[in-house]
């Protein structure tokens, strides 16, 4: 009997520590595989959410990815609204008005402002090209006389046409000033059927008989206030002409001119220039300002 004992408390002590042991190996494994899960669950979430439709990933990395990429397009679907919302606003207010307002509008830009307008935006040239804008513009800055016109190619081209034979017209006036015939040769077309009348009433045949006809009228003081007002353009084609009041200085007479150009090579040439001398009662009721 008490051999029995200590081979019974040996045996437990034997079992006891087999169990312990057992439990710690359970622990260790059940850590190592713990970990193991959770690297891999966020691989397969990673992965998933990274690469579309990528074998082996299973419905789990399918539903991740649908999670993940859920905010992004609602804020990308966001900011597309908001952004679509800015540029219809903008666009909106033009082309929601009546076209008689959005005219009339238009009308208080002038030349630059109306082309930089059309510059901005799609809704915005289309509103600055518009040809009554245009035609509104051309009233404004030049004449009401045309008013019945209808130019081939659009009141804008009319308007940039008209306003260069206006700025052609202003230099001849600027080398009448300054008394140059150098200047004043290269400005007339050199041609046979070019005619010029002073107010003198003398008809001037011929590019040559033309120039001698300036250098007198150069010859006849040592200055020449000119200034002008009242002046119409017309443009059609390659030809034009322009009519305006004039005076040398603002003591002298009243003259009315006309200008005949031709366009050459790409530029403006002059081929008629007609100086009158105007009564007192020719100049009635007509506008006073200067051009």
């Amino acid at each position: 009997m008490e051999e029995s004992r200590p081979l019974s408390l040996r045996s437990f002590y034997i079992a006891a520590g087999a169990a312990a042991f057992c439990m710690i190996s359970s622990l260790v494994a059940l850590k190592f595989r713990s970990r193991g899960f959770t690297k891999k669950k966020k691989t397969m979430s990673c992965h998933c959410s990274s690469s579309r439709g990528h074998d082996g990933c299973g419905d789990a990395g399918n539903s991740g990815r649908e999670i993940s990429a859920a905010p992004q397009s609602r804020d990308s679907a966001g900011k597309d609204k908001a952004a679509a919302a800015e540029r219809q606003s903008g666009a909106s207010m033009m082309e929601q008005l009546v076209p008689e307002i959005t005219t009339h509008t238009l009308s208080y830009l002038d030349y630059t402002s109306l082309c930089n307008l059309s510059m901005t935006n799609s809704a915005m040239r289309r509103a600055a090209n518009d040809d009554n804008a245009w035609k509104a513009l051309y009233h404004k800055d030049f004449t009401l006389e045309q008013d019945d016109l209808t130019p081939t190619n659009g009141w804008k081209s009319y308007y940039a046409a008209t306003k260069a034979i206006v700025n052609v017209n202003a230099e001849f006036c600027q080398i009448v000033r300054e008394r140059s015939l150098p200047a004043m040769g290269r400005f007339w077309l050199h041609a046979n059927y070019v005619k010029c009348i002073h107010s003198s009433g003398e008809l001037n045949m011929g590019f040559n008989a033309v120039m001698n006809s300036w250098a007198s009228a150069f010859n006849w003081g040592h200055g020449v206030a000119l200034q002008i007002r009242d002046v119409r353009a017309r443009v059609s084609g390659d030809m034009a002409w322009v009519t305006m009041k004039a005076y040398i200085d603002l003591e002298s007479d009243l003259f009315f001119m006309t200008n005949v150009y031709e366009f050459h090579e790409g530029r403006w040439h002059l081929v008629h220039h007609h100086s009158t001398l105007m009564t007192m009662d020719d100049d009635l009721d007509q506008p006073n300002g200067l051009a």
